[in-house]
């Protein structure tokens, strides 16, 4: 008798039960637009000496968090927005932007060794920045001094169109 209790109890139907998830789908979609409006595809940012104009690209790849070369339109070269003293572009290499690059290097070999994660900074990227009007003579050198000193990867940051 008692069997036939439990049987007559698990044939009855189930109700189902509706959720309404009309709220739950407003909260998504507000929380997406404001995902999508804040969102930025770098964290990179270049403070721009002064006296530099950038040439236009469409290309859309972005820097790395690196040490950045600027020259400006007097030929002034910026080491991380720091001027660099004595500067002359005869020969193979700028002697200034050569020894500055060089201390750089030194500086986040030695940051590397003492934090156990990697920073931002990474130890053989360049980012340069130079002045449209510059001759291409301008950007080989730059490019080749900071290859002399330990910089052998490079990225060329210009103005997005």
């Amino acid at each position: 008798m008692r069997s036939g209790m439990f049987k007559k109890a698990g044939k009855e139907k189930k109700e189902l039960m509706e959720i309404d998830i009309t709220s739950l789908l407003d909260i998504l979609v507000i929380l997406l637009v404001f995902l999508l409006k804040s969102y930025n595809a770098s964290d990179l940012s270049v403070d721009i000496v002064s006296n530099l104009t950038l040439p236009n690209s469409s290309s859309m790849k972005l820097g790395n968090h690196a040490v950045i070369v600027q020259v400006d339109k007097r030929g002034t070269i910026y080491v991380d927005n720091i001027e660099v003293k004595e500067a002359h572009f005869g020969g193979d290499k700028i002697s200034g932007l050569y020894e500055t690059l060089k201390m750089k290097k030194k500086e986040s070999e030695k940051s590397r060794e003492v934090s156990l994660t990697h920073s931002k900074n990474r130890s053989d990227h360049v980012n340069i920045l130079l002045d449209q009007d510059h001759p291409y003579e301008i950007m080989q050198k730059v490019m080749h001094t900071s290859a002399l000193a330990g910089f052998s990867k490079f990225k060329l940051i210009v103005k997005a169109q």
